[in-house]
């Protein structure tokens, strides 16, 4: 028997905007549910809720009696792993090909040699319809093989709850006939529970055992499907019957917000208006439509159950009034109190990203991959702004210490501050402008097509998986590139200072032994790796937290990039000062 889930008194918002409230059902083990509503209902927002991927503010949700609301994270990765989810978009991996995204799951949580893993891969493939669609690339698919593809790595761990995200969006009439066939085939032969949410009124006629429905912050109804489809409730018969006429508008905002004209028994209008012929308003449907039957003559245990809980009248028609009141909108957050959770959010990620770093199964080739990278887009700008860098330090100097008399410490004060200021700082605002907001960019666009979601889904840790290896390539690249910036820039400065400026090569070069020490270096190194961490978490926190679509992304990469540059500069700062108090006279 498949998974349960038990929904009680749930309630989700997002600031003052409340997505829905106390909502309580109960999933039936084993059986097929829909779940519709009117688009921005939070249908989404609700399967997110379920597998603990968004924390509501009130409730509980038990998953085969553990809470997901109040579990640690650990557990809910646990638990996640018991969830086959598919995503609107089916949310699979950009970088990997069709057969390597559904076998991904197999190869992260079991131990099946590779030959098992394929075989298994390939069967799930075939039920989709993908055989031979396994070489591709995601991009190189069409938008509904990518949902049937999504669909086959759901099924490859044999998951006791499936949770199904408009499965239909982007299949053709056919194909969405053969997908819900299939999805009826999987619960006949896992008994699997399934919770499915639809925008198609066929589907939902034809598919689940039980059906609800969201609508202006509610569950206005949850049942058996029997009653569900029959009854005369005026939302639902106008959802179901797909008129235009009826208490749900537009927009949620419109909704109730206009009278439906009164019309007489053969469609007319009878309120004066033009009389123009018009439906009739929605009406329950008459007939129950016939139910899908597994194929090959299976037997469905879940239809069997559910089919004992209606005659026995356990299972019954739930209706909430949505003429009640909605619920008071929630104060919102002022500016100040938004900052702090943002900088909370901020600290929490990077202490995850330190403790992660010491966890088994280190991504090593993706923190290569990724430390590559940030070094090949970043060393040669950091090498063009360190020469004028170097220069216009060792020009200030050289007529500053003309002018005070102390010509002979040019050298020394030009190195110190291109090893302890110049290079560190210079390397990181590449790294960030760079490599940060590649890094931002790449994880907003997996964010937004749910891949890190679905990620969480599978039980794996985004954090360890692609934070960790980002934020070290930036410490490693800043560590490197900051060795290579302060060369340059001290050779930078000793030809300004000789060449343009007539200085002696000998005075340039004894007041920089003199008085440089390894010291010196190892706080410009320091500070690189500090700088580094801070550029590779601030990208990696934006990336995460982006908001849909490219402006979303757009907007992550551009803040990535400002906040990145802000704290640097307060960090050095505090460093600095740090230094020159305990090192006096050493400072930069």
């Amino acid at each position: 028997m498949g998974g349960s889930v038990e929904v009680t008194g749930l309630t989700k918002s997002f600031g003052a905007q409340n997505i829905w409230s106390d909502v309580t059902l109960t999933l039936p083990q084993g059986e097929i549910t829909a779940l519709l509503g009117p688009s921005g209902t939070g249908k989404s927002v609700f399967l997110k809720s379920l597998m603990g991927l968004l924390r509501p503010e009130a409730g509980t949700c038990l998953v085969d009696g553990v809470d997901m609301v109040r579990a640690r994270e650990s557990q809910r990765r646990d638990l996640r792993k018991r969830f086959g989810v598919l995503f609107q978009d089916g949310a699979l991996f950009g970088s990997m090909s069709v057969f390597d995204n559904v076998a991904f799951p197999l190869r992260a949580h079991t131990r099946k040699p590779e030959k098992e893993v394929r075989q298994i891969t390939l069967d799930k493939l075939e039920l989709v319809g993908l055989l031979g669609q396994e070489h591709k690339l995601p991009g190189e698919i069409s938008g509904g093989m990518r949902k049937r593809a999504g669909l086959a790595r759901s099924l490859v761990t044999e998951p006791s709850i499936i949770l199904c995200d408009e499965p239909d969006s982007g299949l053709d009439p056919v194909r969405t006939a053969n997908l819900a066939q299939l999805l009826l085939d999987v619960n006949a032969a896992t008994d699997a529970t399934m919770l499915v949410v639809t925008h198609n009124i066929e589907l939902a006629r034809t598919l689940p055992d039980n059906i609800g429905m969201l609508y202006r912050r509610k569950l206005v109804m949850f049942g058996p499907r029997e009653e569900f489809l029959l009854t005369d409730h005026p939302v639902v018969a106008q959802f179901m019957s797909g008129d235009p006429i009826g208490p749900i508008g537009m927009s949620e905002e419109v909704d109730h917000s206009s009278t439906a004209p009164v019309l007489d028994e053969y469609g007319y209008r009878t309120d004066g208006g033009a009389p123009t012929m018009v439906r009739t308003g929605a009406r329950a449907i008459e007939v129950l439509p016939r139910q899908l039957q597994p194929a090959n003559g299976h037997v469905r245990a879940g239809a069997e159950r559910h089919a004992r809980r209606v005659s026995s009248g356990e299972a019954r028609l739930h209706v909430d009034d949505e003429e009640a009141d909605r619920p008071a909108p929630l104060t919102r957050p002022d500016p100040v109190s938004r900052a702090l959770d943002q900088v909370g959010d901020f600290f929490a990620l990077a202490l995850d990203t330190i403790r992660a770093t010491f966890r088994r199964r280190f991504a090593v080739r993706e923190a290569l991959d990724q430390f590559w990278f940030v070094t090949s887009v970043s060393w040669v700008p950091a090498l063009l702004v360190a020469i004028p860098f170097g220069a216009v330090i060792a020009l200030q100097l050289g007529t500053l210490t003309v002018q005070v008399g102390a010509q002979s410490f040019t050298g020394a004060a030009s190195v110190l501050a291109v090893v302890q200021q110049a290079a560190p700082i210079v390397t990181s605002l590449v790294i960030a402008g760079a490599g940060g907001a590649a890094i931002c960019a790449d994880l907003g666009a997996r964010t937004i097509r749910d891949e890190i979601d679905a990620m969480k889904v599978i039980g794996l840790d985004p954090v360890q998986r692609l934070v960790v290896p980002r934020v070290l390539a930036c410490v490693l690249a800043a560590v490197l590139l900051n060795g290579l910036v302060s060369v340059v820039g001290v050779l930078g400065g000793y030809f300004f200072n000789v060449v343009v400026q007539g200085g002696t090569p000998g005075a340039y070069l004894s007041s920089f032994t003199a008085l440089a020490q390894i010291s010196d270096l190892w706080v410009g190194e320091l500070k690189a790796v500090m700088f580094g961490f801070l550029a590779g978490v601030v990208a990696a926190y934006r990336g995460l937290n982006t908001k849909p679509g490219p402006k979303g992304v757009g907007e992550s990469v551009n803040q990535s990039v400002v906040v990145t540059f802000l704290l640097l500069f307060f960090v050095n700062f505090v460093i600095t000062t740090l230094y020159l108090q305990l090192v006096p006279g050493k400072g930069a």
